[in-house]
């Protein structure tokens, strides 16, 4: 696999952002993640359809404009992730692709919704925005990886797919141990300020 598809931190975030606002064209059509268009439109149409199917024909528009959404806004947004998964700092990086950036793609999203005629869109939007924030985390940690991406030296899908469990299993195993060493440090702090009160 070519080295591209594992990039290191190699630049810093405003330079990664100068660089999707300066060259839009290569960012968001020439490097348009289908990957994340075909994985986004699958998943949101699933999520928003079991919020709807109970309501109505009128929620079920919904799950047609979240599916079109979807595909369409799915793969810039992806486009998008992928041009910060190389960035530095790595936690700013991470900052700008789980609660900035959100932000004006669920905009986009209700426009669409209420623009399409789509009833109960609380119930959807909610859930979206929900899965929107842990599930953008985790694409942007895989694309760091080399997962989920397109473009010069990318994998294909199934090879995604094959490498998909471990990589994920390394993330959550990731997460547990810095908590487990954060939960180590407050524990061990709180037994030194005992200690130091009890010697008063």
């Amino acid at each position: 696999m070519p080295a591209d598809s594992r990039t290191p931190e190699s630049i810093t975030v405003w330079q990664a952002t100068a660089r999707v606002l300066t060259h839009p064209w290569r960012v968001f059509i020439l490097d348009w993640n289908w990957k994340a268009a075909l994985l986004s439109a699958l998943f949101r149409a699933i999520l928003y359809g079991c919020a709807a199917v109970p309501r109505g024909p009128g929620a079920m528009r919904g799950v047609w404009i979240e599916l079109a959404f979807r595909i369409l806004v799915g793969g810039f947004w992806g486009s998008l992730l992928q041009a910060y998964r190389g960035a530095r700092p790595a936690w700013l990086a991470g900052f700008f692709a789980v609660l900035i950036l959100p932000g004006g793609a669920h905009t986009l999203e209700y426009m669409a919704l209420k623009t399409g005629g789509a009833t109960h869109i609380g119930a959807g939007m909610f859930m979206s925005i929900l899965v929107s924030v842990g599930s953008l985390l985790i694409n942007w940690l895989l694309m760091r990886k080399g997962l989920l991406v397109t473009g010069e030296g990318a994998g294909t899908l199934a090879e995604d797919l094959r490498r998909l469990p471990a990589a994920l299993a390394a993330i959550f195993k990731a997460c547990a141990s810095r908590r487990s060493i954060s939960q180590t440090v407050g524990i061990e702090k709180a037994a030194e300020s005992q200690r130091s009160i009890a010697s008063c």
